[in-house]
């Protein structure tokens, strides 16, 4: 589904992922997720979408709506996304580099919430 070097990569920083799919897209389960200084809680669970949804080309969904001072201010969807029957929340957050492997996509997310 994923290239096995990107998903190797992925586990080196975060241990614990799964795979999960819903319809047409496939989501990286990352458990454990640490968060920049400055958002509370410091950490949830991710779930990364590595392919293109709601007019962006990755989306890096979280298990709670967090508070930082980041630039990522904008909830997107305000209520959050139903996934696999579970809320998930994600900031208004388009990462731009082409052709970036999974954990480069997890890293660029997080600058939406660094000071």
């Amino acid at each position: 589904m994923f290239p096995a070097d990107q998903i190797d990569a992925l586990k080196s920083a975060y241990s614990t992922l799964s795979l999960i799919e819903e319809g047409s897209f496939k989501f990286i389960l990352i458990e454990g997720l640490k968060l920049p200084d400055g958002c509370e809680p410091r950490m949830v669970n991710g779930l990364l979408c590595p392919m293109h949804r709601d007019g962006y080309p990755s989306r890096l969904f979280l298990s709670l709506k967090i508070i930082h001072r980041g630039k990522g201010q904008n909830w997107n969807p305000p209520g959050g996304s139903i996934i696999q029957g579970q809320q998930w929340w994600a900031v208004s957050w388009k990462t731009t580099r082409p052709n970036q492997t999974l954990l480069e996509m997890v890293l660029d997310h997080l600058e939406a919430f660094r000071v």
